[in-house]
């Protein structure tokens, strides 16, 4: 299998983050403690190809540590030798408090590693986390949890400390929460109802927590891409790979931390996956430059012709102060905008929400964003309007309604909606159909 290159990867995944607020990727931790033992298990649900396990080893006193996450290696997740264990979890953005001046986030790379580096406890956690002003992490929320099973979460304005038996956490900010039983996130009311009466410490029991909270949607078999499952005590990590919990590797935190600095591909840990290869194969705009790089063409094709042919309407109607206009020019011209503004509309949703491909249509996403509701439906409605649109564009050639050029134009148009409609029906976005 081959995909573009990281450096073409990473690029297209700047675009995206450089647009992106509208989506959240999904995932899932919780922890147990138990007898004096902490197990932690979280769940990766996202489609990015370039899933990474590393380790890196603790130079001047610090701590070593392993993480999980992708090819550009920042730390999605991880425990170092102090039995600390961390995962992050991307929320929708929320009002923030007011808060004291303090050292700005740089680098967050670097403020995930200072804290796996010097912590051994959620106390000391707090004290660096103090340090700094967390609000570019608005969009983000880490949950960390120490060996003897207090933890802490860590939003972009407030710390919330706990040291239940037993916590479960998914893409929400607890400290707006008041009602955990009303949070309308399935994998989390299935972690809460599993763990309700259930406790054990053991691999099997933890592993079934994770199957349980795990996604797998229909059409593409997608979800969950990894699962780590923390044995803080005795420095173990668990790893399972795109939902398939009869296959595991397992590493030891000091064993590997001896072989030095080291990066695993965690799809060649694996046997092969039929899903996963599915999801490799599935071309997206995060996964395919070409088509990424369409999408903003055919957007700027579109909003220019929507300018040049609204403005090139009023010109004529300037110049023809006394006379109607063609109705056939008019009504073209209108047919052509509206297929337009649809398009522009949609390919601008579709950049800031890209995970909208692997879903079911048409897709609902809550949180007063009724606009994404109603943009649902915009591939269907495009795929009506251009029967007519197609048989505007003969009819301008066959009575030379338009200037050469702007018939020339007007083809462009028909021929990128038709390469967008046909995108349309490989991502399975017509929702009545």
């Amino acid at each position: 299998m081959k995909k573009p290159k990281h450096a073409e990867k990473s690029l297209i995944l700047f675009l995206f983050l450089l647009l992106s607020t509208g989506h959240v990727i999904p995932c899932s931790m919780f922890k147990i403690t138990l007898y004096g033992k902490t197990m932690v298990g979280n769940n990766e649900d996202s489609w990015r190809l370039t899933s990474r396990i590393w380790f890196e080893k603790g130079k001047e006193g610090k701590y070593g540590a392993v993480y999980v996450g992708y090819s550009d290696l920042f730390p999605q997740g991880g425990m170092n030798e102090a039995g600390l264990a961390f995962d992050g979890f991307a929320v929708y953005p929320k009002q923030l408090n007011e808060v004291s001046p303090k050292r700005k986030i740089d680098n967050p790379t670097n403020f995930i590693k200072e804290i796996m580096q010097n912590c051994k406890s959620v106390d000391e956690v707090r004290d660096i986390a103090n340090k700094y002003d967390r609000r570019n992490f608005n969009s983000a929320m880490f949950l960390f949890v120490e060996k003897f099973g207090k933890y802490l979460v860590v939003e972009s304005d407030t710390l919330i400390f706990g040291n239940d038996e037993k916590y479960v956490l998914s893409n929400f900010c607890p400290s707006i929460t008041n009602d955990l039983t009303k949070v309308n996130i399935d994998r989390y009311q299935r972690g809460r109802t599993f763990l309700e009466n259930k406790e054990d410490t053991s691999l099997n029991f933890c592993k079934s927590v994770m199957d349980t909270m795990h996604e797998c949607r229909a059409r593409l078999g997608d979800g969950t891409l990894y699962t780590s499952i923390y044995d803080l005590n005795e420095g173990l990590v668990y790893l399972y790979f795109y939902h398939d919990y009869e296959n595991v590797v397992k590493f030891n935190l000091q064993q590997e931390l001896k072989k030095g600095d080291h990066i695993y591909t965690m799809p060649n840990l694996f046997p092969k996956n039929k899903e996963y290869a599915t999801l490799y194969e599935y071309e997206t705009p995060i996964t395919s430059k070409i088509i990424l790089l369409s999408l903003f063409a055919f957007g700027f094709l579109f909003s220019f012709s929507i300018l040049f042919f609204l403005s090139g309407y009023f010109i004529k109607l300037f110049k023809n102060k006394n006379t109607l206009l063609n109705k056939t020019d008019l009504i073209t011209r209108l047919i052509l905008l509206t297929v337009n503004i649809f398009l522009t509309a949609y390919i601008f949703v579709l950049v800031r929400n890209p995970n909208i491909v692997y879903g079911e249509a048409p897709f609902k996403i809550t949180l007063e964003m009724s606009f994404l509701n109603f943009a649902a439906y915009i591939p269907i409605i495009v795929l009506v309007l251009f029967i007519p649109l197609a048989l505007c564009n003969v009819l301008i050639f066959k009575d030379h309604l338009f200037s050469k050029f702007s018939r020339w134009i007007f083809t462009l148009n028909t021929i990128g909606c038709l390469a967008i409609l046909l995108l349309f029906g490989y991502w399975h976005l017509y929702s009545v159909l």
